[in-house]
């Protein structure tokens, strides 16, 4: 008896071996192995009508998908992966269909076992259908592969139908996800209901093909996790439940529909799928044995199942999974309304990182900002239009150089072109305008034109400089990396079109590097005041006061002989009113007389010089300042300037259209 169970048990292993090797390869992450897959099984398709019914209901969210479809593709622009994904939406509601539950994880997990083990039912499947179901991948590169029901196994490339009894129970298909890239694996997922993420004991979610989708898989809320394999040594169901759900909380997780994530919520299952087929396949064998002794071999069959099946925890899942489906009502609709959410949340996180942007734009043109106030202190300490002090003088500064201009003047007029030691004395009344002249023209403002010639090279450079700062804080500013880790595309690699590289403010601010006079070596601009002002003295006061010297002139010499003959015919007959002595006297005093008339009237026409001077020089000082202004406006300031008004104008529009998203997000919200 010993004997025949020993041969029964090996025939049942032998069995059990060979359909094991119509799986496909089962890799865990604590043992992989590869087993190469047979040739596939032809499977008949066979065509079933299919019922197209519209959704009801549909009719009050999708004109809320189309404008937020109208919204990604007209305002918000770039890449149009989530307008795609709208669109999809909005085909998916125009016809009822089943619930899909999508099952995705990594090849060392063996998501494609677990559904194996899910959807077998040994009492119902006869052998066309689990090899069918077995070897559903073989000879295929599938990236998405539905697994649906029907009356008869229907093989079609991408999906199978099968009369699966846990596909009829819970009105699901059964869609397995294995896209490359991480986009595409959440495009997949939104067109599902439910999820259920497939994972080894080991590295649990800690894997590349994970880590960028679970964040907005998990804000969906149906969400089941499978730890399938066997658990590490000495390690227990506890510790690594405890593991996941820390890493559970470290994902970063957007609500939808104002609803939380609770990682403490998600269900957690320990599975071995590889022990369920193990069992599947024994049951199977036995079901199907029909020689001699057969009682027994059904019994060792049933007894490997029970053993086997119990041990996998498949049931559990089934049954959890069966609950946790029902409890959804109206898949289509809610699915519709989480993605329509995930949407707007996806263009919030858009309207988010442009603010961030914004604001660091905002930052930029107060940089500009402080590079052009650096450039007027730096430029202002350069030039003599800004020296000086309230109440005195500082060398160097206009009233400086004007001051020693003045005092010498004075001298002059003291001594050379004194109204009796030069004028009367000697004179030379018409040396007058010759004199001040050429005084005028080798000492008036010739220091400040020096001056002014030797900053305005300074300032040159200063204005090189900052044109090259502002250049590269424009530059900076376009090539800045724009963070997309809010964004619910999940992408790390996704990119926002950056609003500033406008190409507007690049090529006004290349033309204006083009249309700015460069300071030169002798700026004419700001020498213009001191040979205008220079040739004002020239042309207009010092005629007038060659013109007043001479007429005073005149003046004296016509009263000197006008009194000296008074007194001579006051002296000789037949008038002789006084002697000799009286009118030699009346004639000296009448030549005094005459010589103080003329000094008199001499520092009048001085004083009037004077006045015209303070009043020329104060205006030239202000010619200079205005000038010098509008060269740090125009010229040396001009490229941080531009740069900081044009990126303020950008920065109002752009927060005006921003508001005017969000805005329009917030209503959408409320409609959903």
């Amino acid at each position: 008896m010993l004997n025949k169970l020993y041969s029964f048990s090996s025939t049942i292993s032998k069995r059990v071996a060979a359909m094991t090797a119509l799986n496909v390869s089962k890799r865990y992450a604590s043992a992989a192995t590869a087993i190469q897959p047979p040739e596939p099984i032809p499977i008949p398709i066979a065509a079933e009508e299919i019922s197209i019914k519209p959704v009801q209901g549909a009719e009050t969210i999708l004109p809320v998908l189309k404008d937020i479809e109208n919204l990604l593709q007209n305002e918000i622009g770039g890449d149009d992966i989530w307008s795609r994904r709208v669109k999809g939406i909005i085909r998916d509601l125009s016809v009822e269909r089943r619930g899909r539950i999508a099952v995705i994880g990594d090849d060392l997990a063996a998501p494609k076992d677990v559904v194996s083990a899910l959807l077998q039912d040994p009492l119902v499947d006869n052998e066309e259908s689990r090899k069918a179901l077995l070897t559903r991948h073989e000879g295929a590169n599938i990236d998405v592969f539905q697994i649906g029901h029907g009356l008869r196994p229907q093989r079609e490339p991408e999906a199978l139908s099968l009369a699966a009894s846990w596909l009829q129970l819970t009105g699901y298909d059964v869609v397995e996800i294995n896209a490359k890239q991480p986009e595409d694996t959440i495009s997949h997922l939104l067109n599902t209901d439910s999820l259920m993420v497939v994972i080894d004991p080991i590295r649990l979610l800690d894997t590349p093909q994970l880590s960028s989708v679970l964040p907005l898989a998990l804000s969906r809320g149906s969400v089941h996790i499978v730890i399938n394999g066997h658990l590490p040594p000495r390690t227990s169901q506890a510790t690594i439940e405890a593991k996941l759900r820390d890493q559970l909380n470290q994902i970063k997780v957007e609500p939808v529909d104002e609803t939380t994530f609770n990682s403490s919520s998600v269900p957690i299952f320990f599975v071995k799928a590889e022990k369920a087929l193990n069992a599947l396949d024994a049951l199977a064998i036995g079901l199907q044995n029909q020689g001699p002794s057969t009682s027994n071999f059904k019994t060792k069959a049933f007894d490997i199942f029970q053993k086997e099946f119990l041990e996998s925890h498949v049931g559990p899942l089934q049954q959890s999974l069966t609950a946790s489906l029902g409890l959804i009502s109206e898949p289509q609709l809610n699915t519709s309304r989480q993605n329509a959410g995930l949407a707007l949340n996806h263009i919030e996180n858009i309207i988010f990182n442009d603010r961030d942007i914004v604001k660091n734009a905002e930052h930029t043109v107060g940089e500009l900002r402080r590079l052009s106030q650096k450039g007027t202190t730096k430029a202002k300490h350069l030039s003599i239009s800004s020296r000086g002090i309230e109440g005195g003088l500082v060398e160097g500064s206009i009233e400086y150089d004007l001051e020693k201009n003045k005092n010498e003047l004075e001298f002059l007029f003291k001594g050379k072109l004194s109204w009796l030691g030069g004028l009367i004395g000697k004179t030379r009344i018409d040396d007058i305008q010759f004199d001040l002249n050429n005084y005028l023209l080798n000492n008036f403002g010739k220091n400040l034109e020096n001056q002014i010639i030797f900053e305005s090279g300074q300032l040159s450079y200063l204005q090189k400089n900052l044109d090259l700062k502002s250049n590269k804080i424009i530059k900076e500013l376009s090539i800045l990396p724009i963070s997309s880790s809010k964004s619910s595309s999940s992408s790390s690699n996704s990119q926002i079109s950056h609003p500033f590289t406008s190409p507007l403010l690049l090529n006004h601010l290349s033309t204006l590097s083009l249309s700015i006079p460069q300071l030169t070596s002798k700026p004419i601009p700001l020498l213009e005041p001191i040979i205008i002002r220079r040739n004002q003295l020239l042309n207009q006061s010092i005629p007038n006061l060659q013109s007043s010297a001479q007429k005073t002139l005149l003046l004296t010499y016509s009263t000197s002989l006008l009194g000296l003959s008074l007194s001579w015919l006051s002296y000789v007959p037949p008038i002789e009113i006084f002697g000799s002595t009286t009118a030699i006297g009346l004639g000296l005093l009448s030549i005094v007389s005459s010589i103080a008339l003329g000094q008199k009237l001499w520092k009048k026409a001085q004083k009037k010089f004077w006045r015209d001077w303070f009043r020329i020089t104060a205006m030239m000082k202000g010619d200079l300042q205005t000038r010098f202004d509008t060269a740090l406006v125009t010229q040396i300031l001009a490229k941080p300037i531009a740069a900081a008004d044009g990126l303020e104008k950008l920065i109002q529009r752009r927060e005006r259209r921003l508001d005017e998203l969000q805005d329009r997000v917030n209503a959408l919200s409320k409609r959903i």
